[in-house]
């Protein structure tokens, strides 16, 4: 063999052994539970089938069809509609040599069904919901000043709310009771508070000892004494997202 065919030869070679190298990319795979129901219509999507290749899964990043996106192996996220909408969920993972793969998933939603008008001698509908500020991230370190986390809520019915036994539930698990005797008037608003402190019209106090709501991504259930969601609430932080979503 000449001297040019045996380089060409050893660099042929050399090729081949540096693409025999080269990591596999991640595989994007997820399950979505439920597929489908009425609005609102709380869902779970959970990443644990995807599988990395060569070096581990550093990100996992949802988008939900709805406009809305959220990060996490395991991850909720409510869909409401006025329209029968399928919806397409885009789950993207992302290794620490920055490979990418992505796999869709679809989620079907209905409307929920029209609630005929009161008639005459019905009572009106109780019409609480949360409304802004919803203030997940306290000021300076959140277990240190607990009554700067909170939620408000506000009656945006035409009659005066008795929530005694009502609810609100965090993503985590975590439950508040409203005391017996709380009522909220029409057009009223109330802040409840994480930590401690004196029940009043305007304020209420969840007496936890630490911090309730994430600062990246949470939910938060609205539920009258019988167990009836009422509202949801959802968040998620732009400084929990990658650099390109928050613009």
């Amino acid at each position: 063999m000449t001297r040019t065919g045996l380089a060409l030869a050893l660099l042929l070679a050399l090729g081949l052994a540096l693409s025999g190298c080269r990591l596999a990319p991640p595989v994007a795979r997820f399950t979505v539970s439920p597929t489908s129901g009425t609005s609102p219509l709380l869902v779970d999507c959970d990443a644990a089938a995807s599988t990395s290749g060569g070096s581990e899964i550093a990100e996992y990043f949802w988008s939900f069809g709805d406009g809305t996106t959220g990060q996490g192996r395991n991850i909720s996220h409510v869909y409401e509609t006025d329209e029968h909408t399928t919806f397409t969920i885009i789950l993207t993972v992302t290794d620490h040599e920055g490979r990418q793969t992505s796999a869709t998933g679809a989620v079907r939603v209905s409307p929920r069904p029209a609630t005929p008008p009161d008639g005459p001698d019905d009572e009106p509908q109780a019409l609480v919901k949360f409304i802004w500020p919803f203030n997940y991230d306290a000021s300076g370190e959140d277990a240190e000043n607990l009554n700067d986390e909170y939620f408000t809520l506000r009656n945006l019915g035409v009659r005066v709310v008795d929530m005694s036994g009502w609810t609100v539930e965090s993503g985590g698990g975590h439950t508040y009771q409203f005391p017996d005797g709380f009522v909220l008037a029409v057009g009223s608003h109330v802040f409840v508070h994480t930590g401690s402190g004196p029940d009043t019209a305007t304020d209420l106090y969840m007496n936890a000892s630490a911090p309730v709501w994430q600062n990246g991504s949470d939910l938060a259930f609205l539920r009258d004494a019988s167990g009836t969601i009422i509202d949801i609430y959802t968040y998620t932080s732009c400084r929990s997202l990658p650099r390109r979503t928050c613009v």
